[in-house]
C-alpha cells in the first residue's frame, strides 16, 4: 500500500460527541503520524474511524491548559478503515485545539 505525503491539519473541536477532523476520501485510509491537543478544560477524547464509529484509541483525559503531544512515527499511530472519516469524540462541549498530521494510503 502506497502511501501519499504527510499533510497537516488544524484540529478545532468544541461539541459534545462526534467531530469531524477530515472527511473520508474514496478508496484510502487515514494514517494519524501525529497530533497534539490541548483542551480549554477537563474532558475525554477518542479517535474514532467514521462518526460514532470503530475506536481508534481509547478514552484520553485533557486537562485544562495541558497538551497532549504524540510525536512523529512514521508507521503511522493508527488508521481509519477504507473510505472511513477520521473523527474525534469529546466527552464534552469543550473547546479541544491542536494539530494533526497524516497521510493517505490506498487500499
Amino acid at each position: 500500500m502506497a502511501s501519499q505525503a504527510r499533510t497537516a491539519l488544524i484540529v478545532s473541536a468544541a461539541s459534545s460527541g462526534d467531530n469531524t477532523l477530515l472527511a473520508a476520501v474514496t478508496g484510502y485510509k487515514i494514517r494519524v503520524l501525529s497530533y497534539t491537543l490541548v483542551a480549554a478544560a477537563t474532558v475525554t477524547v477518542a479517535f474514532e474511524s467514521a462518526a460514532s464509529g470503530t475506536a481508534l484509541t481509547g478514552d484520553m483525559t485533557l486537562i485544562a491548559g495541558v497538551p497532549l503531544v504524540v510525536p512523529l512515527q512514521a508507521e503511522g499511530h493508527f488508521e481509519t478503515a477504507v473510505s472511513a472519516l477520521l473523527n474525534l469524540e469529546l466527552g464534552g462541549a469543550v473547546q479541544v485545539s491542536g494539530h494533526l498530521t497524516y497521510c493517505l494510503v490506498a487500499a
